[in-house]
């Protein structure tokens, strides 16, 4: 393949807000003085708050977007499908990071809000566009935005929930168990669309259901704790739907193998 260098400024601009948008996230976790918080063990934590294990996918998020960076200057689909909305995600979400990590959480909920703007057009963009025409477009370009939609949309629901239901030294109270409740199945229930719009993204539908296990095994309320598992369970179930209709036989729009 040979390079391209149309819109270059664009690529360049990829490339510096990903290497600024991970090195965030890498000296908010390892670096930085121990008052600061951090993303993958926040104090800011609420009663749907997942594991910080849970917290790593952004590794792997990191990891596919770097691939990013480097196809596309060797493809313009990237660029018709990115264009500089990679870049004001990538600000929006350093910005949030910042807020966060600094205790402004309701700041930090508007820069999330207008990253997953951001994500959300590229996302919906892919999805109305033609599907990948080789395997590094689906990994490296329809993957790491199926993973960070997803991601990014439950991150967007933590940060409203830090704001309104805080943990409490005493516990939560019935109305927080409610609530946190109806924050999982709210969450829970995004799955129907990540199947079933266009081709079906089974990987974005993967993504809620290791958050609600991350939220499982975080949450000790037996309501919360349990509510949590057969939510994760029941998203990790009606992914296989795609599968399942494949083995059947039925040729239906929700036959996608991983993403659309």
């Amino acid at each position: 393949m040979a390079i391209e260098f149309h819109h270059w400024p664009s690529k360049v601009a990829n490339i510096l807000v990903y290497v600024t948008l991970i090195s965030g996230n890498l000296y908010s976790t390892f670096g930085g003085d121990q008052n600061q918080d951090s993303p993958y063990d926040s104090k800011h934590k609420s009663y749907i708050t997942p594991a910080s294990f849970t917290f790593y996918i952004w590794t792997l998020i990191h990891f596919l977007l770097g691939g990013m960076v480097v196809l596309q200057w060797f493809t313009d689909k990237i660029d018709q499908a990115v264009g500089w909305h990679f870049v004001m995600a990538s600000v929006f979400n350093a910005l949030w990071l910042a807020l966060w990590s600094s205790g402004h959480t309701f700041l930090a909920l508007i820069a999330l809000f207008l990253a997953t703007g951001a994500v959300s057009f590229i996302y919906y963009r892919l999805k109305d566009q033609d599907n990948a025409e080789t395997l590094l477009e689906v990994i490296f370009l329809h993957l790491p935005f199926s993973l960070y939609h997803a991601w990014i949309f439950v991150l967007l629901i933590i940060n409203l929930f830090a704001i309104i239901s805080p943990i409490r030294e005493e516990g939560p109270s019935t109305f927080q168990v409610i609530l946190s409740i109806a924050g999982l199945a709210f969450i829970a229930s995004t799955v129907i669309g990540y199947i079933e719009y266009k081709q079906g993204d089974v990987a974005g539908a993967l993504v809620l259901a290791w958050y609600l296990f991350g939220v499982f095994d975080q949450q000790e309320q037996d309501a919360i704790h349990w509510t949590a598992l057969g939510l994760g369970i029941a998203v990790a179930a009606y992914t296989l739907k795609p599968f399942v209709f494949r083995l059947v036989g039925r040729q239906t729009g929700e036959t996608a193998p991983l993403l659309g």
